[in-house]
């Protein structure tokens, strides 16, 4: 494309259109028909392959039409199978979007997201075949009305070429649809987990008309492991989310203590159950119960047992969630630092039941440790 040099009538000055100068007795230049409707239609191809539809009441179109084509690139070197896109991550320390609930006297509440987060997602670039992974910085964003007494989630997605927040009401057992993206504003089925298209962002629950609605965010990051190392006495807390359908924990010593006897154990109520040992020594066998029989206490997840100790711990939980609790298990293996006799080492295995409330997912689940040197945690969440 270029001015209609070629046509001696358009009255080009140096190659470029001027206006007319009564003052001089010059004429302004023309605009043939053809050039005009040239410059139209080149407009018009590149909106049309940002997928966008020429409207001549709008006018931000060939700006964002440039934006989506930038974003799907002119060819498809870039992309790649959408089942090879990254993990949808969210920017922030934990990985979670700050959200945050209104009340409103006539509906069920609204949801805000406040700009500035950075957050990667997959972009389509051909239909259920080939994607390429994009970031964006999140925009001021504020949600309709919420229906009252009813479950949604919070999800997100690229719409031609814009990060697009949106929600969706469902259960957290919804399944994965086959295009990997939610129905915005959806009745339904909205509660399956964030896949490489679609983010899923909070659960939010709401109550009736004037109440704040409940929001439990969701963890988005590469990888849904944490680690930490304590000392001394405190309580730690391992991250907890409404689409954990499992758990792992290994928790441990390595370090023991000179004078007193490390141990760690959960801070929440809720407990039933029983675990059993077995000790491994060459004077005899000997076969222990050791009931949670008390319901509804802590339960300790390990103890170095004596001065000196070193334990390592591992614990497997699953998750229900509709009704509220865990099931876990473990495995805690002991030896005596320095000791060299098999009545040092010891196996127990356990099983226990809890009833955990929202409050697990806002901060995570406590624990409990006294004596700690470099005692070490390593948490995962299994979806």
């Amino acid at each position: 494309m270029d001015y209609p040099k070629s046509v001696p009538s358009a009255g080009l000055v140096n190659g470029k259109f001027v206006d007319e100068n009564p003052l001089m007795g010059t004429p302004g230049s023309l605009i043939p028909a053809e050039w005009g409707n040239s410059v139209t239609q080149e407009i018009i191809n590149v909106i049309r392959a940002g997928d966008l539809a020429p409207d001549e009441k709008k006018y931000d179109q060939l700006l964002q039409a440039i934006q989506s084509v930038s974003a799907k690139g002119w060819n498809l070197d870039s992309a790649m199978p959408i089942g090879s896109l990254p993990t949808a991550t969210v920017a922030t320390t934990d990985g979670r979007l700050p959200i945050t609930p209104t009340a409103f006297a006539t509906s069920g509440g609204r949801l805000s997201i406040l700009p500035g987060v950075l957050v990667s997602l997959g972009q389509e670039v051909l239909t259920g075949q080939l994607g390429r992974p994009r970031t964006f910085t999140t925009q001021a964003w504020s949600s309709a009305d919420l229906l009252p007494n009813s479950g949604y989630f919070l999800r997100a997605q690229v719409v031609a070429g814009v990060l697009t927040f949106y929600t969706q009401r469902g259960t957290i057992y919804d399944a994965t649809p086959e295009g990997l993206k939610g129905t915005i504003n959806g009745t339904a089925g909205g509660g399956f987990q964030s896949t490489p298209l679609d983010l899923c962002l909070a659960w939010v629950v709401t109550a009736g008309p004037g109440s704040v609605p409940i929001v439990r965010p969701i963890y988005n990051r590469s990888r849904l492991s944490w680690t930490q190392t304590v000392n001394g006495n405190g309580v730690v807390y391992l991250p907890l989310d409404p689409h954990a359908r499992a758990a792992r924990l290994v928790v441990g010593n390595p370090t023991p203590h000179p004078t007193a006897i490390s141990s760690v154990g959960f801070a929440p109520a809720g407990w039933l159950g029983g675990n059993y040992c077995f000790l491994n020594p060459t004077i005899g066998t000997s076969n222990n119960w050791d009931g949670w029989a008390t319901a509804n206490a802590p339960v300790l997840i390990f103890s170095s047992n004596v001065v000196s100790d070193t334990t390592v711990s591992t614990l497997t939980a699953s998750f229900d969630h509709a009704e509220l609790r865990s099931l876990w298990q473990s495995y805690q293996t002991e030896h005596t630092w320095g000791a060299s006799n098999a009545a040092s080492d010891e196996l127990l295995f356990s099983m226990g039941l809890k009833s955990h409330g929202l409050s697990d997912y806002a901060s995570g689940i406590a624990v409990n440790f006294t004596a700690a040197v470099n005692i070490s945690f390593s948490w995962e969440l299994i979806r």
